[in-house]
């Protein structure tokens, strides 16, 4: 083979349709195609523009390109990316010391904790599915999920989310996983009692099955029946926290001390990045070569998730998204054909009467929005933290003609 000529044809491949061509179609036919991004806006080859109302799915909360993080990755990219976890670097600590302060600081009980970094929330939750193993020991391997949740693709990850269509074509999978509705706390009782429960994992809002928050009797039930059986808490917050429903963790809205809290998304800004908290106690369970990861918490990794969770305090990012956000839903709830808006700060779901989200998804798109549709009736919203009143205005206007345009 000529190998020049294999490097002069990669100018040749277009980004729609070397999608098709050369990558899996596990995400289908793509949408559109970006070239760049800059604050609330994602940027086409020949110049146009869309506001993007999605965030990567909740993962650019600060906007896309965010000046201190794009600094702060181009001097590590110049100074060091990666070694390995055999050696320490200077930014993982000081990361994990601020997500430390976020999480005890938004409990009643101010617990410490510790932190495991992987490469995104899967990872990040197969780390906190192996703590809970080892920590409660083989008797107690069981989980309990609630119905409708998604925790991740990989194996672990994958038994613990309670949406069958995403993992029939996969089974058998990890044995000992239970789904109960949400609600349901004489089911959680039951198997608790009935022996062989480590942990019960949740998200207090369902985010991939319509944006549905866990009533607050519910989880704080869940927290007295768990901690009275030493059975593990485990929440998933990689979409809900680090400021995107109005505080730092929005498990902080019921009140209650997790034993251990998985994020990722916003963490790092769009450059891959999870992490596992875990408080003191349940923490020490891993020793050492109990669980390990290539790249987790590496220099440029960590050097993204140190100047985005920095700029993230600075402008008090989850009161940027309480006072966005209500206006946001405020503005949703007045749109014709919304008989619903759920969530909490800027991660919220409109729901519509009987209309095609999917098609409404598509028209706003055309008209220079991106919003997801999520099943037939529901869009999720989930703008920058950043977003601006003007943008919020400009959105809505052009969602609103795109439910005009499905209706």
């Amino acid at each position: 083979m000529d190998y020049k000529v294999l490097l002069d044809g990669i100018d040749d491949i277009e980004p729609m349709s070397g999608t098709v061509q050369y990558l899996m179609a596990n995400y289908g036919q793509p949408r559109d195609a970006f070239v760049r991004g800059e604050g609330s806006y994602l940027f086409r080859e020949d110049g146009s523009r869309v506001l993007d109302f999605l965030s990567g799915i909740a993962v650019t909360s600060l906007g896309h390109s965010y000046p201190a993080v794009v600094e702060a990755v181009a001097n590590q990219a110049g100074k060091l990316m990666h070694t390995s976890n055999f050696f320490a670097n200077e930014n993982g600590p000081k990361v994990a010391y601020l997500l430390d302060r976020l999480i005890s600081s938004s409990t009643p009980t101010n617990e410490s904790g510790k932190i495991f970094f992987s490469n995104s929330g899967a990872e990040a939750m197969e780390a906190a599915i192996k703590l809970a193993r080892k920590r409660q020991g083989s008797d107690r391997y069981k989980f309990i999920t609630i119905n409708g949740a998604f925790h991740g693709r990989t194996f672990g990850a994958l038994s613990a989310t309670a949406q069958p269509g995403k993992k029939e074509a996969f089974e058998p999978v990890v044995p000992g996983f239970h789904h109960v509705s949400a609600g349901d706390i004489q089911s959680v009782a039951k198997l608790i009692e009935a022996g062989g429960v480590g942990a019960v994992i949740i998200e207090s809002i369902q985010g991939e099955s319509g944006v549905r928050p866990l009533s607050e009797d519910f989880v704080g039930e869940l927290r007295r029946i768990t901690s009275d059986s030493d059975t593990l808490l485990i929440l998933d917050e990689v979409q809900t926290g680090l400021g995107r429903c109005g505080s730092w963790f929005d498990f902080s809205h019921h009140g209650i001390a997790p034993d251990i809290v998985v994020m990722a998304k916003a963490l790092g800004s769009g450059f891959p990045i999870g992490a596992t908290w875990a408080k003191n106690g349940v923490a020490d369970a891993f020793v050492a070569g109990d669980h390990g990861t290539t790249y987790g918490g590496n220099p440029l990794a960590t050097a993204s998730a140190l100047a985005t969770l920095t700029s993230m305090i600075r402008i008090d990012a989850p009161k940027r998204a309480r006072d966005q956000g209500s206006e946001l839903a405020e503005r949703l709830r007045a749109l014709d054909k919304v008989v619903e808006v759920r969530g909490r700060g800027l991660l919220l779901g409109a729901e519509l009467d009987g209309i095609d989200a999917p098609l409404v998804a598509r028209y706003a798109l055309e008209g220079g929005l991106v919003v997801n549709p999520i099943g037939f009736t529901t869009l999720r919203l989930a703008p920058p933290l950043t977003v601006s009143l003007d943008e919020i205005e400009e959105a809505v206007t052009i969602l609103g003609d795109a439910i005009k345009l499905a209706s």
